[in-house]
């Protein structure tokens, strides 16, 4: 997580001002996983409670998912979102106060089992995503049944930003729980 955050921080030193795009195309891969991690956070506190707030994260998984497993090497956004800048050293400020938090991630979660994280073990986790949040407006009928799925999702979001198999294998043993939660509510 140290080294996300130093690239960061070093994309704001070479370029100045930062675009959001500058930053995912800085991540490569890595890119894909605080996409999936923050709306799936999001659906898991209580604003995931609020009707209408997971159709929407489902939505925006939905959107990311889908180009997960059609293999783009970053993730497109539409250019008005692409476009939005922060200067450099705002942004290096924010990453400074970040390094404690990245620091302890790596301690607790660090490339363990990283051979589970190959191109096509992600693209199989995206279309996991996808099949989850695809029932999403049903979900919300119950509250907080979204929340079961949203963790799956963010647990599949850490793993790709952490590069972290064991990770990646409970976010799929969630995945697992999700869909048999979500079939047992739907009967």
């Amino acid at each position: 997580m140290t080294g996300i955050i130093d690239q960061l921080v070093e994309t704001g030193r070479v370029n100045g001002d930062v675009t959001l795009g500058e930053m995912t195309h800085a991540l490569r891969f890595r890119s894909y996983g605080p996409f999936l991690l923050v709306p799936g956070l999001i659906g898991v506190s209580p604003l995931g409670a609020i009707p209408g707030v997971p159709t929407l994260l489902g939505i925006l998984i939905a959107l990311f998912a889908v180009q997960m497993v059609l293999g783009r090497t970053h993730i497109w956004l539409p250019d008005i979102i692409e476009r939005q800048s922060v200067a450099g050293a705002r942004l290096e400020a924010a990453m400074e106060k970040m390094h404690p938090v990245g620091r302890w991630l790596d301690r607790h979660f660090h490339e363990r089992l990283e051979g589970v994280l190959t191109h096509r073990t992600i693209r199989v986790a995206a279309g996991i995503c996808l099949l989850l949040v695809l029932p999403m407006p049903f979900f919300e009928l119950v509250p907080f049944a979204a929340a079961l799925p949203m963790v799956a999702v963010a647990g599949f979001g850490l793993a790709m930003t952490l590069r972290d198999g064991v990770v990646m294998i409970a976010a799929g043993i969630a995945a697992l729980v999700a869909i048999i939660g979500c079939v047992a509510l739907m009967i």
